[in-house]
């Protein structure tokens, strides 16, 4: 039987979301390689847009290969949806993949607040409110001051 579905974000523990962090590491690596892959293609697509629009028959190898891709490029924007999904299918909310920048829904105080981790952080290392973002960071020792049992 299928659970029902709970209303509002997941709510993390710190040590929940830094179990999921080997697995949103994966995840983010995918995620910049395919953004690095695409932006590759979006400069090849801006050369040969330019080059198609010079004129040439359809049977321009020039128009097959802006055909090709534009495959490509669709293909890649799949690819990086659905990595930005499998990140948010785990609860958490990815904020920048290229920068692998991600937040995870926790309580202080009653308050729903962000754990904020950044790839190449070993841990978790701070928390922000909603509103303060990235540039409000608090060292993680501050979230769990005052928690009983920590």
């Amino acid at each position: 039987m299928a659970r029902p579905k709970t209303l509002g974000p997941k709510l993390f523990t710190l040590e929940e979301a830094e179990t999921l962090l080997p697995l949103i590491t994966d995840r983010l690596v995918r995620g910049q390689d395919l953004l690095e892959r695409f932006e590759t293609v979006r400069q090849d697509l801006a050369v040969l847009r330019l080059v198609s629009a010079s004129g040439g028959t359809p049977k321009n190898p020039d128009r097959s290969a802006l055909s090709q891709k534009e495959s490509e490029e669709a293909a890649l924007v799949a690819e990086i949806r659905r990595v930005e999904t499998d990140l948010l299918e785990c609860g958490c909310v990815p904020k920048s993949v290229a920068e692998g920048l991600v937040d995870f829904f926790a309580l202080k105080d009653g308050r729903l607040v962000f754990l904020c981790w950044k790839q190449g952080e070993e841990h978790i290392e701070a928390w922000h409110t909603l509103e303060s973002g990235f540039a409000g960071r608090m060292p993680i020792a501050s979230f769990l001051r005052g928690k009983a049992g920590e």
